[in-house]
This record gives C-alpha cells, sequence and structure tokens, in this order.
C-alpha cells in the first residue's frame, strides 16, 4: 500500500504550498483546482479525512447530493459562498448530520 503524506501535517508545518501542490499534481483531480478549493480540501483532510491525501481527494472529487450535482471541488471554485457551503457541509458531516 503506498503512503502518502499527511495533509494536516504539512499545513501544519507551514508547508501549505507542498500540500496544495500534491492536491494538483498527487492524483488528478477533476474539478478545477485554485485557492477556494485548496481550502475546502484542507478543510476537509483536517476535519473528515484524518489528513489523508487520498481520502481527501477521493472526497472532494465525488459528487454530492447537497451540491445539485457537483463535486465539492466544482462548487468550492464556483465563488466565495460556494466555498463556504462547502466549509460549512464539512462541519456538518464532522457533527454526524445525515446525508
Amino acid at each position: 500500500m503506498l503512503s502518502h503524506p499527511n495533509l494536516v501535517t504539512l499545513v501544519e508545518a507551514g508547508r501549505s504550498s507542498d500540500a496544495a501542490a500534491l492536491l494538483r499534481e498527487g492524483i488528478h483531480l477533476l474539478g478545477a483546482t485554485g485557492e477556494r478549493s485548496n481550502r475546502a480540501a484542507f478543510e476537509a483532510a483536517a476535519r473528515i479525512c484524518g489528513g489523508d491525501l487520498l481520502s481527501t481527494i477521493i472526497f472532494m472529487n465525488q459528487i454530492h447530493p447537497w451540491l445539485d450535482g457537483q463535486t465539492p471541488l466544482e462548487r468550492a471554485e464556483q465563488s466565495d459562498n460556494g466555498l463556504e457551503f462547502v466549509i460549512d457541509m464539512i462541519g456538518a458531516i464532522e457533527a454526524g448530520v445525515f446525508i
């Protein structure tokens, strides 16, 4: 099994650009990636994916029913409101809200 760097560890070590590069280049991402989607992915990694790169990428690329057929990456990149919605959704998942 491949070992992936922990995104949370990279961010906490002040290496957010390395973490962002992993998100963009480590595994092909389907949605647009930029500052908004990186921030959303870091939130997902820290709060619901245990910092695991592969789990974070899978979550961020899955179409979610709360997002009207979009992935979290796509919604986060659309606008600041889209980013906040994804972060709120991550918080709801973390809190145990049924989705």
